[in-house]
């Protein structure tokens, strides 16, 4: 084999490893697939490390209602609230304060999608917040509708990210959808 020939299939070798290194090193924004993708939703995230509700550490567990929300679906389905990807967290007080309605997805790994077109899940708030929210906060890429109706109906807002206030919106949410 010429020189040439040998520093090519070197270089090429070297590439490949290159790009397996890179697929396994990848942290959880760009992460492959675990091995069994079953029901799992595989979406981009901005953020470098996804909030799983285990890392919600602020949380008074004596005012925090777990909401787990799946793609397509309206309503609060059963869900472990220590295996869900963080999506969302609507607060009672302004600021981020007070009782807490903590959204999560059970099926989402690394987050939601960068569009506000699809149906990420949305609920009721029914006791745990009708009319109680006064502050927002969304992870993992995901954006936050509130509807003055029970069923994701009526008026809206507008898609929100972080709100610590919210105006015309205080105590005026019926339920939620995530996008």
């Amino acid at each position: 084999m010429s020189v040439h020939w040998k520093r090519r299939a070197a270089g090429l070798a070297a590439a490949a490893l290159g790009v397996v290194a890179l697929l396994g090193a990848a942290g959880p924004a760009g992460a492959a697939p675990a091995a069994d993708t079953t029901g799992i939703q595989i979406e981009a995230v901005s953020s470098d490390t996804p909030v799983m509700v285990s890392d919600l550490t602020d949380i008074d567990a004596s005012a925090v209602y777990y909401c787990a929300v799946r793609d397509n679906t309206f309503g609060c389905q059963s869900g472990s609230p220590g295996d869900g990807l963080v999506v969302a967290r609507l607060y009672h007080n302004p600021n981020f304060g007070g009782s807490e309605v903590v959204v999560f997805n059970p099926a989402y790994q690394v987050g939601c999608s960068s569009s506000t077109t699809d149906n990420e899940g949305g609920a009721p708030l029914g006791g745990a917040g009708n009319n109680l929210i006064s502050s927002v906060r969304t992870y993992n890429s995901c954006d936050v509708k509130l509807f003055d109706g029970t069923g994701g109906t009526g008026t809206a807002s507008a898609w929100l990210d972080n709100a610590g206030t919210l105006g015309a919106w205080d105590n005026r949410a019926g339920s939620f959808r995530i996008s």
